[in-house]
């Protein structure tokens, strides 16, 4: 281990809400990390069932190990609430954690190794692939790793899922300026931030058991399925006439009114796509198709994104 990796603490931020059926697994695989200067910050966002109660004998066991409860926020809100409370000095590092899945044994180490040897890890994003499991921790799959990272990408796209995430100081500060109301998701928003301001590091080896059990933000979708939910999608709301916008690029323009000292460059990608969604503006929405500013990893996503834009849907 390396004098800077002596120095940094790892601030595990777990939001828990109705989480009685795997939350003492989770808990049991963060203390199994290899790298130890971690703590544990657990905020409880109103569960009703028995979360607290398991997790509260941890509390006696291991020192690095906190609870707080409070009232419903919903998940941005509670993780919010979390990095908010979390230590803050140049040292400190943050990961988001979810309630129900399994951290292999080095994925914080391999986040601090690599942050480690930037120039700036506090201005610096680790995520990584992860691996899709069901119930009982069987495979299922893998995400893609990502063809590109950068601004062109977070405008349309997640591919920093949050409970693979690991970030400096200055992500922080950036994140606790805005209201969780602008936001689609948490971790969205910090890869807009590092996109936007940092360094984004991706890891292609898989750090997270993400365990799919019905409840699941980010789902398992089988790619032939995932192409037949994107097409009937598309043609639903062409019969239907839903212009509703994409919901990215909603938030990208609260991204963009957030932050005044954002770019010109990255602040024309946005208002490029903003522009297109005038009346009138179909040529313009063909020509921008052909060569387009912003992508999609996912091929079928990047397919899916054309003709939503073409149509004015975006």
């Amino acid at each position: 281990m390396t004098t800077e990796m002596k120095r940094l603490n790892v601030n595990i931020l777990l939001s828990s809400y109705n989480g009685e059926r795997f939350i003492e697994a989770q808990i049991d695989s963060l203390l199994k990390q290899s790298f130890e200067s971690i703590s544990i910050y657990i905020r409880d966002d109103g569960s009703t069932d028995s979360t607290v109660s398991k997790i509260r004998p941890y509390l006696s066991k291991h020192s690095n190990i906190h609870l707080t409860t409070g009232k419903n926020l919903g998940v941005i809100g509670s993780f919010l609430e979390l990095l908010n409370h979390a230590p803050n000095n140049k040292n400190e590092l943050y990961a988001f954690c979810d309630q129900d899945d399994i951290w292999i044994p080095d994925k914080i180490e391999r986040a601090v190794i690599q942050l480690s040897s930037q120039s700036s890890p506090e201005n610096t994003l680790y995520c990584s692939r992860l691996e899709y499991v069901d119930e009982n921790l069987n495979h299922l799959g893998y995400t893609l790793i990502p063809k590109v990272l950068g601004f062109n990408n977070a405008v349309v796209e997640n591919i920093a899922v949050g409970c693979t995430v690991v970030f400096g100081t200055t992500i922080r500060e950036h994140m606790l300026r805005a209201s969780p109301d602008l936001m689609m998701m948490h971790d969205w928003w910090a890869y807009l931030i590092a996109s936007a301001f940092g360094e984004i590091i991706f890891d292609n080896k898989p750090t997270i058991s993400y365990r799919q059990h019905g409840n699941n933000v980010t789902a398992f979708e089988p790619g032939l399925i995932k192409i037949k939910a994107r097409f009937k999608g598309l043609i639903s709301r062409l019969l239907s006439q839903q212009h509703t916008g994409l919901d990215s690029l909603n938030q990208a323009i609260h991204f963009k009114e957030t932050y005044k000292e954002l770019s010109k460059e990255h602040c024309d990608i946005i208002n490029h796509l903003v522009e297109l969604r005038g009346p009138h503006k179909l040529i313009a929405r063909i020509r921008y198709v052909l060569n387009p500013e912003v992508i999609r990893t996912n091929p079928v996503e990047n397919w899916s994104l054309k003709p939503m834009i073409v149509f004015g849907w975006h």
